[in-house]
C-alpha cells in the first residue's frame, strides 16, 4: 500500500531533525523542500503502484486488463442490442398497401423510454389490420430488453399505422463485458488452458461471441468426431444471430475430421416459491420487489449445466439486507449438460 503524503513529510521531518539536531520550521526554506520532495516522492510512489496493480491479471482494470487478456487471445465482448418483433396496426383497413419503412422508431412510455427500430421494410398490404416487423433497440445493452406489452409509442411520424405493441418480449440486449467477468475469463484461460481439441477451448472460443454467457459441450455427442456446443445468454439462450457466429467459428477453426454442432440450450424453467421475514421497517413491497430481483439475478448467472440451488438463493436473498429470515417449499433443479436453468414463476411472500 502506497504511504500516504503527510506519512512521507513526517519520516523525512524526522530524519532531518535526528541528523541536523533541530526541527525544521514548516515556513523556512528547508521546510518548503521537504514538503516539496515529499510530493514528488508520493507521486511516484503511486505511479509504481497503479503499474504493479495494472501488471497482473487478478488487479488490471480497464485498458490494461483488457491488453493482459489479449495476451491470451481473450477480448472484452461489447454491449449488444436487444431485438423482437414489432406490431403495427391500424383499427380500419387502408384501400392501398402501406409501408413501413426500415428504421421507424417506437419507444416504451414513461421516464427513462427505450427506443426501437425496425431493422427492414414491411408492407400492410390492402385490406390488412396488422403487420408484423423485426426490430431491435436503438441503444446496445441490457436497458432494451423489455417485457411484452410495454414498447406502445409510435414515434417516427407521418405514418399510416395507428397503434404499435410487442406480442413478445425483446431480449438478447446485453451491457459491454465487465472488468469482473472478462478477468475471470481470463484466469479461466490460465487454469484451463485450450489446446484447440479439448472442453475448454470449445467453451471459450463460444464465450467469445456476443450474447453468449456460457457453453456446455458434450463430446461425441453424435457418435466418434462429434462434438456438440450448448450455448446459453443471460437468463435465456442467445438469439440465432449468436449461435450462427459460433457455427461460424468453429467451422473455421475445428479440428480435422470432427463435425461441431451449435445448439442454444434447453431451457427448463425453475418454480420458485418462499417466505421470506421483513426486517422491521422495511416496505413489505419494497422487500418482495428486492427478493424477486435478487432471484432473478441468480438464474441470470447461471450458466449451461449449472443447477439451481435453493442455498444459494438463500444466500442471494440475506444479501438483499431486506430480511431476517426466509424459506423455500420448493427443490432445486439439477440440469443436463445441454440444458440452462431459467426463472419460471417466481413467488415471494412477506412476513412482517
Amino acid at each position: 500500500m502506497t504511504e500516504s503524503y503527510d506519512d512521507i513529510v513526517a519520516r523525512m521531518k524526522d530524519k532531518f531533525t535526528r541528523l541536523a539536531g533541530y526541527t525544521p520550521d514548516d515556513a523556512s526554506d528547508i521546510g518548503i523542500r521537504l514538503k516539496v520532495l515529499a510530493g514528488e516522492i508520493y507521486s511516484i510512489s503511486t505511479a509504481l503502484d497503479w503499474l504493479q496493480r495494472q501488471t497482473f491479471a487478478q488487479t488490471a482494470t480497464g485498458a490494461e486488463l483488457e491488453k493482459r487478456a489479449l495476451e491470451r487471445g481473450v477480448t472484452r465482448k461489447p454491449a449488444a442490442a436487444a431485438a423482437g418483433v414489432l406490431t403495427f396496426g391500424r383499427q380500419d383497413a387502408l384501400w392501398y398497401n402501406a409501408v413501413i419503412p426500415a428504421g421507424t422508431v417506437c419507444a416504451t412510455s414513461g421516464p427513462g423510454a427505450a427506443q426501437y427500430a425496425t431493422t427492414e421494410d414491411a408492407t400492410l398490404p390492402e385490406g390488412g389490420l396488422t403487420v408484423d416487423v423485426p426490430a431491435k433497440a436503438l441503444a446496445a445493452g441490457a436497458a432494451g430488453n423489455t417485457d411484452p406489452g410495454t414498447v406502445t409509442v409510435l414515434v417516427t411520424a407521418d405514418m399510416p399505422m395507428e397503434t404499435v405493441t410487442n406480442s413478445a418480449a425483446f431480449t438478447g440486449g446485453e451491457d459491454a463485458e465487465t472488468d469482473g467477468s472478462l478477468r475471470a475469463r481470463l484466469l479461466e484461460s490460465y487454469a484451463q488452458p485450450a489446446n484447440g481439441c479439448n472442453a475448454a477451448w470449445y467453451r471459450q472460443t463460444a464465450l467469445t461471441c456476443a450474447g453468449v454467457s456460457s457453453a456446455g459441450v458434450v463430446p461425441r455427442a453424435n457418435g466418434a468426431g462429434t462434438v456438440a456446443v450448448y450455448l446459453g445468454g443471460a437468463g435465456g439462450v442467445p438469439d440465432a444471430a449468436a449461435v450462427q457466429q459460433a457455427q461460424d467459428l468453429f467451422d473455421a477453426q475445428r479440428e480435422i475430421n470432427v463435425d461441431v454442432t451449435v445448439q442454444p440450450a434447453q431451457t427448463v424453467p425453475v418454480d420458485v416459491t418462499c417466505t421470506v421475514r421483513a426486517k422491521a421497517g422495511r416496505n413489505a413491497a419494497a422487500v418482495k420487489i428486492y427478493c424477486r430481483i435478487a432471484i432473478q439475478n441468480y438464474f441470470k448467472s447461471l450458466g449451461v449445466g449449472d443447477p439451481a440451488v435453493v442455498s444459494v438463493m438463500t444466500v442471494k436473498l440475506f444479501d438483499t439486507g431486506m430480511i431476517t429470515d426466509c424459506s423455500f417449499s420448493t427443490a432445486g433443479k439439477t440440469v443436463a449438460a445441454n440444458q440452462l436453468a431459467v426463472a419460471g414463476t417466481l413467488s415471494v411472500t412477506v412476513e412482517a
